[in-house]
C-alpha cells in the first residue's frame, strides 16, 4: 500500500476487543479474536447503553457482553436496524489458528512479515499453502508442529531459541505436508533468530491485536480520513508499536490513545460489539450458528477478515 492522501477529515472511532490469549494461539477456548470500532459521539454512546441496561433491566455495575448475550431483545436491538450502530460500526474476525498458519507459512516462503493474512498481504502463494495447510487433516502431527512453532516464538534469548530450534525441526521432521508444496529449512530459523532479538522493527509473530488493528484503520481511512483511535486499555498497544504499525501501513494515519471502558461509554459498546460478534462468530464456525444473530452481525463484518472456512464466513456475510 502506497499512498499520498488529501485528508478530507478526521475520524475518530472508538474500539475494544475480546478472544484475547496472548500468545497462546491455539487456546481452544479463544480461537476466534474480533476487533470492533464505532464511531458514536459520547453522548449518543451513554444513551445507548442506558437503553440497554433499561431493556435488560440492569443496573449494578459495568454492563458485559456476557450479560448482553443473555439478554436477546437487547442483543437483537442494538445490533438491528433500531439501535444506534448500523452503520456506524465495524468488526474484523481473526481466526487464531489460521492466523498461526500463516505466520508459519510466511516464515518459509521468504520471511516472517507482519502483512501476512492483511489486505496488505503481497505473498499470495505464502497464503495458499497456509490455507492448504490449514484445512486439510493431518491430525496431531499438525497442531505439535504448530505448538513447537509458538514455543520457538516464546524463546526469551538465544540460547533458549536455539533449543527450542531443535525441538522444532524434530517435530517437522516428523510432518509429511503431502502434496503442499512446504519445506521447513534451517536457514529462515536462524534469520528469525537475528531479527525476533535484534531488529526493534520487528512487531512481536504471536500479537493477533495489530493485525486486526491493521485492518479496522484501514477499513475508517478508506475514504481519506486520518483515523484516532480511542481504545480499551491493552498492553499489547505501546507507543512503539503503534508507530510501527502506521510505518507498516506506509505512515497511513493512525493516532491511538487508550482509556478505561468503563469510563467512556463509546469503548464500552465496542466491547459490547466484540463480545457479541465472538460468540456469534465462534457459534457459526462450529457450526451450530443461529441464524438470525448471524444475519443481524453480517452488515457490521469487515471484508478482509483473517479467516480460512468458507462455509461459516459465507452464512455470516450473507445478507
Amino acid at each position: 500500500m502506497s499512498v499520498e492522501p488529501v485528508w478530507s477529515g478526521l475520524v475518530e472511532i472508538a474500539c475494544d476487543e475480546s478472544g484475547f490469549s496472548g500468545s497462546n494461539l491455539l487456546d481452544p477456548d479463544t480461537r476466534v479474536f474480533t476487533h470492533a470500532s464505532l464511531q458514536l459521539g459520547p453522548a449518543e454512546a451513554r444513551r445507548a447503553v442506558e437503553e440497554l441496561r433499561e431493556r435488560s433491566r440492569y443496573v449494578a455495575g459495568e454492563y458485559k457482553s456476557a450479560r448482553l448475550f443473555k439478554q436477546r431483545p437487547a442483543l437483537t436491538w442494538l445490533l438491528g436496524p433500531d439501535g444506534p450502530l448500523l452503520g456506524r460500526a465495524a468488526v474484523q474476525l481473526t481466526d487464531k489458528y489460521f492466523l498461526l498458519a500463516g505466520r508459519l507459512t510466511a516464515l518459509f516462503a521468504g520471511g516472517l512479515d507482519y502483512r501476512t493474512g492483511t489486505s496488505l498481504d503481497a505473498d499470495e502463494p505464502a497464503r495458499r499453502t497456509a490455507l492448504a495447510l490449514h484445512q486439510h487433516d493431518y491430525g496431531d502431527s499438525w497442531w505439535a508442529l504448530l505448538q513447537s512453532f509458538i514455543d520457538l516464538l516464546r524463546s526469551k534469548n538465544r540460547t533458549m531459541y536455539d533449543e527450542r530450534m531443535a525441538d522444532f525441526l524434530a517435530v517437522a521432521s516428523g510432518f509429511d505436508p503431502g502434496e503442499v508444496d512446504f519445506t521447513v529449512r534451517r536457514p529462515p530459523l536462524d534469520a528469525l533468530r537475528d531479527r525476533l532479538f535484534d531488529d526493534r522493527t520487528l512487531l512481536p509473530p504471536l500479537e493477533v491485536l495489530i493485525p486486526a488493528l491493521v485492518e479496522t484503520t484501514l477499513h475508517w481511512y478508506a475514504d481519506g480520513n486520518a483515523v484516532a483511535m480511542v481504545h480499551d486499555e491493552q498492553s499489547a498497544l505501546t507507543v512503539h508499536r503503534i508507530a510501527q504499525v502506521n510505518l507498516l501501513m506506509d505512515d497511513a494515519p493512525l493516532e491511538l490513545r487508550q482509556t478505561d471502558s468503563r469510563t467512556d461509554p463509546r469503548v464500552q459498546l465496542a466491547d459490547l460489539l466484540a463480545g457479541s460478534a465472538r460468540q456469534i462468530a465462534t457459534a457459526e464456525l462450529n457450526g451450530h450458528g443461529d441464524p438470525a444473530l448471524t444475519a443481524l452481525l453480517a452488515p457490521y463484518l469487515t471484508p478482509h477478515p483473517i479467516w480460512a472456512d468458507d462455509a461459516s464466513w459465507a452464512r455470516l456475510t450473507a445478507l
